[in-house]
């Protein structure tokens, strides 16, 4: 798998691009939630006119038959009172009368309850006018919010749109391989597939690289991931060092450490001090060359 600094750079340009789209991809997915909620609140507030319409007939229907009741109780005394003209006996004329006062008594207690639902009708008219100017205020606030929500997502939806065709151009440059493995980690919700070695631990999950990973990393010459969540890992120092990676690039943290127990013909030693020099791409210190031999000391001395 080809892999370079030139892929590297435009593998991280290519994870900004990614980023901005999945930015605008939240917040495209944010607007229909919110004209949403704004529409239930509506419908909410119609429901509840509705709700005070319907108490408010219901009311009116019974008043309605009340008032029927009450007229017939009503009727029925005025009959009765005329039939006391014609009664010949004490005991017919008692038991008439005592029929006209149960009606009295009757449409009294039937005029109350007309009453109470008068009142109740007063309380609901007064409600409905409260919920229609609520209702008004609400539909005008909510159609200007809608409204701006729908341009916000016009424009959000337009922008991501052009993003995506500069990312797509942008990817087209990148080795298939390398975009696999980089969309691959991003599949798994690991947004930020490629992060930078800090202090020999990786800028994600923080878990602690080894010295064989930070060199890898330190190389740029393949993909290298963390050993803990599998993401793509780079050093940042490396990658702003010119000439051949790692050649200006300060020895990792543990570096001495971490190679202390490898055997001396796979790794050179490092010197000990800050300056020491640095292993090349193939562990040998850099100080000796492939066919190279270091001079003898009264060479040196010569020097």
């Amino acid at each position: 798998m080809a892999f370079s600094r030139e892929i590297l750079t435009s593998l991280l340009s290519l994870q900004e691009k990614d980023s901005s789209l999945d930015h605008l991809a939240a917040e495209i997915a944010k607007v229909p939630a919110e004209i949403k909620t704004l529409r239930d609140a509506l419908a909410a507030e119609k429901a509840l006119l509705d709700t005070v319409k319907g108490r408010i007939a219901e009311f009116e229907k019974r008043k309605k038959e009340h008032e029927l009741d009450l007229a017939s109780k009503e009727e029925a005394v005025r009959k009765h009172q005329k039939d006391l003209n014609q009664i010949k006996t004490n005991d017919a004329f008692k038991a008439l009368q005592h029929e006209i006062d149960n009606a009295r008594a009757e449409g009294n207690a039937i005029e109350t309850k007309i009453l109470e639902i008068m009142e109740q009708l007063d309380a609901c008219r007064g409600e409905d006018k409260k919920v229609q100017g609520e209702l008004k205020a609400l539909e005008g606030k909510a159609s200007a919010e809608i409204g701006a929500l729908e341009t916000k997502l016009k424009v959000l939806e337009a922008r991501h749109a052009q993003e995506k065709t500069v990312r797509d151009e942008a990817s087209a440059s990148i080795d298939p391989d390398v975009l696999k493995a980089y969309g691959h980690i991003r599949s798994r919700g690991k947004l930020d597939a490629i992060v930078p070695v800090r202090d020999g631990s990786c800028g994600s999950c923080q878990m602690r690289l080894s010295p064989h990973v930070v060199v890898e990393a330190t190389k740029i010459k393949s993909l290298v991931f963390c050993e803990s969540c599998q993401r793509l890992i780079y050093r940042p120092e490396a990658l702003a060092a010119p000439g051949v990676a790692g050649a200006a690039v300060p020895p990792p943290p543990g570096w001495e450490s971490g190679l202390a127990a490898k055997p001396k013909d796979d790794a050179a030693p490092i010197s000990e001090t800050a300056g020491g020099p640095l292993p090349d791409a193939e562990g040998r210190d850099s100080s000796r060359r492939q066919g190279e031999e270091l001079p003898n000391s009264t060479e040196r001395g010569a020097c």
